[in-house]
């Protein structure tokens, strides 16, 4: 289905943060035992500050030429665009992985142990090549209900976490390790990768302003503070003893005699990850110059579900496609590298 009528900018940034907080809702054990909660505040603000610089050679694009800069790289270097093409391929294949493998293994542990999670995964997908058929701009509308319900759940949790915090003086201590700090701040940076989104997509949105990406960065990082701040004063140090502290937030969330809301923790996860997810398919779409094509969805959700089935048999494969290091590193180089040496090849033509 082709999609060519532009959306308002602000819907593509709802996308962007509601892909964004998927992170936290499937963070596992990647913050170390032993650290502050003032540390880990600090790695996060230092994490959110290079994803909103991630932002800028994009940004820098949609608002000079109001084109998004894979459309750009399209026009301007037809002869190379099948290498800058192939790498954002493959990079939004490893993305889709990336959070297909952690939703799964939530899915799994949380949820039901006995499951097959091969059709999990395989159901996810499908319901994705459907969203990403259909459109970035069907999408986005989605996001509207999905950002209405998310932020409900955010209340409910944090609000009925409120009774169970325990917060001394002592408890605002500064500690933490130099690898802690690097871990940390790179396990922050993750979000980054919706810069990469921004960069593709951005062409179909209409009324862009730069302030739009703060304040949807300002926003994520919020909600990310403040799963930090109930997880170290609610949780305490049994958080450290159990995977995934986000969903042990909703099962200590209690109203009254009404508590245990980690339906809604699974809810929220699962249409995050459905929003990454179908997103990356469309990005896909258009790093090969197609607004929508079936096939083409199809044929790159195939191979994301084959490399599933090797990440789940192979662990040194699993691994590789969930370390954070190495994701950020692929996202550094397409959300400013390339667009970067388009900015400087290009700058002063950049509106012709």
């Amino acid at each position: 289905m082709q999609t060519k009528i532009k959306f308002p900018s602000k819907w593509l940034l709802l996308l962007i943060f509601l892909a964004g907080v998927s992170v936290i809702l499937l963070e596992s054990f990647e913050i170390p035992k032993g650290t502050s909660y003032l540390f880990n505040l600090l790695t996060m603000i230092c994490g959110f500050l290079i994803t909103s610089l991630s932002f800028i050679p994009s940004a820098i694009f949609k608002s000079r030429t109001d084109l998004d800069f894979m459309s750009f790289a399209h026009i301007k270097t037809p002869n190379a665009i099948i290498f800058v093409s192939a790498f954002y391929c493959l990079y939004f294949v490893y993305t889709a992985e990336y959070f297909l493998v952690k939703y799964c293994d939530m899915f799994s542990k949380k949820l039901n142990s006995e499951a097959n999670i091969f059709a999990v995964a395989l159901v996810l997908l499908s319901v994705c090549v459907y969203a990403a058929y259909k459109g970035t701009n069907a999408i986005a509308r989605c996001s509207i209900f999905i950002f209405a319900f998310s932020f409900i759940v955010f209340v409910l949790i944090f609000t009925g976490n409120i009774s169970n915090l325990e917060i001394n003086t002592t408890d605002f201590t500064f500690s933490g390790q130099k690898n802690d700090f690097i871990n940390n701040t790179s396990f922050f940076l993750t979000p980054a990768f919706t810069a990469v989104i921004f960069a593709v997509l951005s062409g179909y949105t209409k009324n862009f302003r730069p302030r739009q990406i703060v304040f949807s960065i300002i926003i994520t990082a919020i909600v990310f503070a403040l799963i930090l701040f109930f997880t170290a004063f609610s949780l305490g140090e049994y958080a450290f003893a159990q995977d995934y502290r986000c969903f042990l937030l909703s099962k200590t969330t209690h109203f009254g005699d009404v508590g245990g809301f980690d339906s809604l923790y699974l809810s929220v996860s699962v249409l995050t990850v459905f929003l990454a997810i179908s997103l990356i398919l469309t990005c896909i779409c258009k790093s090969t110059g197609k607004s929508s094509s079936l096939p083409i969805i199809l044929v790159f959700s195939i191979i994301i579900f084959v490399l599933f089935i090797c990440a789940e048999n192979f662990n040194a494969v699993k691994e590789l496609l969930i370390n954070h290091y190495l994701f950020n590193i692929l996202t550094f180089i397409s959300a400013v590298v390339i667009p970067t040496f388009y900015l400087i090849a290009f700058g002063r033509r950049l509106n012709e």
